[in-house]
């Protein structure tokens, strides 16, 4: 039997300053190093006491792993000026992992409101279906008793480029594992729904994990 784990990351904004003008040289793909030493510096310019990334060479960090005081000061930097009713869910997503291996990574752009997708595998008989907001998308569907998650894009290559092309997760394993992060951000939002009055909204954590969608 498989380990099969559903791991919630953040992409968190930044406040920039002179000094972040002053960037590595190349990408971040080939120059991962001194890449990391300047995320490592902004964060801790706009961060209390943040977790380091999950992997070295990403900007993405273990939601369940903030305090609430940074969550507060990532929801800030998130919004910026817009009004927080009107905003998006946070940047980040869903990594999947395999025997303590992470198999998959969330894309650029992508949202932790892409639980509502992810969900569809709650069904046996589930639609095959993209995750739409990030890019490139990976596909989901269902062959047998597996699920396949096929990540490739003629146009833009996944991320980090070691992301096997077909990732095959045995479909009674993998639903076990994103009831139990449905039941984990559940928690989660009651305690980011503490900080609900400081932005002047009624659930917050509908807004910024859920899409302005209700949570299980």
């Amino acid at each position: 039997m498989n380990q099969i784990e559903f791991i919630p990351l953040i992409e968190p904004a930044t406040k920039k300053d002179k000094k972040s003008e002053i960037i590595p040289s190349a990408t971040h793909l080939r120059n991962t190093i001194e890449w990391d030493i300047f995320q490592k510096k902004e964060i801790e310019k706009n961060y209390l006491n943040f977790p380091e990334p999950i992997l070295n060479g990403t900007s993405l960090y273990r939601l369940f792993d903030i305090s609430l005081e940074d969550i507060e000061r990532v929801i800030n930097l998130h919004i910026g000026d817009t009004n927080i009713n009107k905003s998006i869910s946070l940047f980040g997503g869903y990594a999947i992992s395999k025997n303590g291996t992470i198999e998959l990574f969330p894309q650029c752009c992508g949202l932790l409101e892409e639980i509502q997708l992810w969900k569809n595998i709650l069904k046996d008989d589930f639609q095959e279906f993209y995750l739409a907001e990030g890019h490139p998308s990976p596909f989901i569907t269902k062959r047998g008793n597996e699920i396949v998650i096929y990540c490739k894009d003629d146009s833009e290559p996944f991320y980090p480029t070691t992301i096997q092309e077909e990732i095959r997760l045995d479909y009674k394993e993998t639903k076990t594992a994103l009831i139990k992060l449905i039941s984990e951000l559940t928690a989660f939002s009651e305690k980011l729904n503490s900080l609900s009055a400081k932005f002047r909204t009624e659930n917050l954590s509908n807004i910024m994990i859920w899409g302005n969608n209700e949570g299980e």
